[in-house]
């Protein structure tokens, strides 16, 4: 059971395909403080060839000791039993469309969970969620060379083979394990995101970025539901009426009054969605 929490290069590399293997770079640890923090140091020291010549340069760790969630929030990732992972690519056209990347990636996770015959789905804004219990987070961040180059890095925290979780977490997290009673290899799960995810962010940087958003507000399931949802500090309820292409939610509270939502100063309260729209 120990082997299939831990990485392992050559059985990695096994799982993917040739074609995939040229074009993309594989960077394993066994413990780091972020995989995310590694991205962008590599960008930070790198000079020429930036991205080694390569799509996409990978990071994953078996055991992650200062891993970031949305809003400064911590990620637990330090059993080695959870994978934590991170994708960096450079975006080289259309930077005003990159903070809307997560949603490729989202989608990336679902479609891996769904080969694994996990049925999981997305929570706003970058959470994935399998009965209302989390389990992935997903942490984008744009970062700059000194040339001034534009790289994203995409940060994945999977909850897979976790048996238990902390008194704090407990009853609102859950993994691949708990959900399916079965132990899956971490380096099998990893090729295959790797497939999806590279598969996505190409889709989405290379003019189907509106099919992908189109795609990711369908998953979320939102429009036309009644939420509770705390803005700014202050509590409400509302009816979601659009799921805005910037990621934004258009609210319509129970005022009247219009409400365009962003990530950063909004929490949903997805047990509000059950209780108010049948589940």
């Amino acid at each position: 059971m120990k082997n299939q929490n831990l990485f392992n290069q050559n059985k990695l590399k096994n799982k993917l395909k040739q074609s995939l293997l040229q074009n993309i770079s594989l960077k394993l640890f066994k413990s780091i403080d972020s995989t995310n923090n590694q991205a962008k140091e590599f960008v930070q020291k790198s000079r020429l060839q930036k991205n080694e010549g390569k799509d996409l340069i990978i990071f994953a760790a078996d055991s992650q000791l200062a891993g970031r969630g949305r809003s400064g929030h911590s990620w637990f990732s330090s059993d080695p039993a959870s994978i934590a992972v991170s994708f960096l690519f450079q975006a080289k056209n259309n930077i005003d469309q990159i903070p809307q990347i997560t949603a490729a990636a989202a989608l990336a996770v679902k479609k891996t969970f769904d080969f694994f015959d996990l049925k999981t789905d997305l929570k706003w804004p970058n959470d994935i969620l399998v009965k209302n219990k989390k389990i992935c987070g997903i942490l984008s961040e744009l970062v700059f060379d000194a040339q001034k180059d534009t790289f994203v890095i995409i940060g994945c925290g999977i909850n897979l083979n976790n048996t238990t979780f902390s008194s704090g977490i407990e009853k609102i997290a859950t993994s691949y394990y708990l959900e399916k009673e079965k132990m899956i290899d971490k380096n099998i799960f990893l090729a295959k995101l790797i497939e999806k995810m590279n598969f996505y962010i190409k889709k989405y940087l290379s003019g189907s970025r509106d099919k992908i958003l189109t795609s990711w507000k369908k998953e979320l399931n939102l429009v036309g539901k009644k939420i509770d949802f705390d803005f700014k500090n202050d509590s409400y309820t509302g009816v979601i009426k659009e799921v805005l292409d910037s990621g934004e939610l258009l609210v319509v509270s129970e005022n009247g009054h219009n409400k365009k939502l962003q990530s950063v100063n909004t929490s949903i309260d997805y047990q509000s969605l059950a209780k108010y729209n049948n589940g």
